[in-house]
């Protein structure tokens, strides 16, 4: 080993000492800015607010480079044909997606009072699936704004209740608790120890259970196919609708062209035997319409995740699907 490699390494060492050091500060800064921009934002004009949304994402492709080089590493995975150029443009307007995302969360209240900015398709696959009275199990992923759908959907008076994971640090966690709550969107926990019996018993009062299942969690999942590899997916969606019996819908959200958002809702067919292999192939199909929706609309998913993080044991590997 050189000298200079063992620089390096003691560079590196200490960088991740120095933030470990400084992450409560760092994140009560945060958690800080965020709430005084949302402030901020809801001060201004619809149109201005995302523009300047679109701004601030633009700025955070330019400083956040871990982000950025994982987002470009995981698009080159996903869309092998993209040459860099593609690849770079891509992530670039990601981040602009994601600065508009914000702004519509802090001007909510403006985006309610405004006429057909949501727009919904497929209703009718949500009604009658609720109609059943035995509630639904619908599943989105992290594209589009996931945080304005389940929102949206309660103010205009579907019984949402969204299930979520802990976010470690608690400010971070007020802050999103705080606005799914004034919106009327009801929360469980994931990691509560009566978590099973609080969704049973939302799917009792015919409530929507809605699940995002697009991302490597540290818990329970089962290998299925996202973008040609396999991905470790959570499977709690597929064991609650078969363990219930319960309808299974996916919803979406996406921009549209001149404006506003497009809700999207499909019934999915969970003609599936139960046990491990049925879980599966739920969670497979689930996850199939998660990756069709992120194809149509590339930009608005959250690239910097680490998604193909775990890999499947060398025999699980074999037995792969293509």
């Amino acid at each position: 080993m050189t000298g200079e490699h063992l620089r390096k390494q003691r560079r590196r060492s200490l960088w991740r000492r120095l933030r470990r050091a400084t992450r409560g500060p760092r994140n009560t800064a945060l958690a800080w800015t965020i709430r005084s921009s949302a402030r901020l934002f809801g001060t201004l004009p619809l149109g201005l607010g995302l523009a300047v949304g679109e701004r601030l994402g633009a700025a955070a492709h330019r400083l956040l480079g871990r982000p950025r080089r994982l987002a470009l590493e995981h698009v080159g995975l996903a869309f092998p044909a993209l040459d860099r150029s593609a690849r770079q443009r891509l992530v670039a307007e990601t981040f602009r997606c994601a600065g508009r995302s914000f702004a519509e969360l802090a001007l909510f209240g403006k985006i309610l009072r405004t006429p057909d900015y949501v727009r919904l398709e497929g209703v009718e696959a949500l009604d009658a699936a609720l109609a059943r009275g035995r509630g639904v199990i619908a599943v989105t992923g992290h594209v589009g704004n996931w945080e304005l759908l389940a929102a949206w959907a309660a103010a205009i008076g579907y019984p949402i209740t969204v299930v979520v994971r802990r976010v470690t640090d608690l400010r971070f966690h007020s802050l999103i608790v705080r606005f799914r709550a004034a919106a009327g969107v009801e929360i469980l926990v994931r990691d509560d120890p009566r978590f099973i019996s609080a969704v049973t018993g939302a799917l009792e009062r015919n409530r929507v259970v809605a699940m995002l299942i697009d991302q490597d969690t540290r818990g329970a999942g089962v290998f299925v196919p996202f973008f040609g590899r396999p991905a470790h997916t959570p499977p709690g969606a597929a064991v609650l609708a078969l363990r219930a019996r319960v309808p299974v819908v996916t919803v979406f959200v996406e921009r549209r062209t001149g404006g506003g958002r497009l809700v999207r809702v499909a019934g999915v067919a969970s003609d599936v035997r139960r046990g491990r292999d049925g879980v599966r192939e739920l969670t497979a199909r689930l996850t199939a319409a998660i990756e069709a929706q992120i194809r149509r609309c590339p930009a608005e998913w959250v690239w910097w995740h680490e998604r193909w993080r775990k890999r499947p044991p060398a025999t699980a590997r074999t037995r792969a699907p293509s």
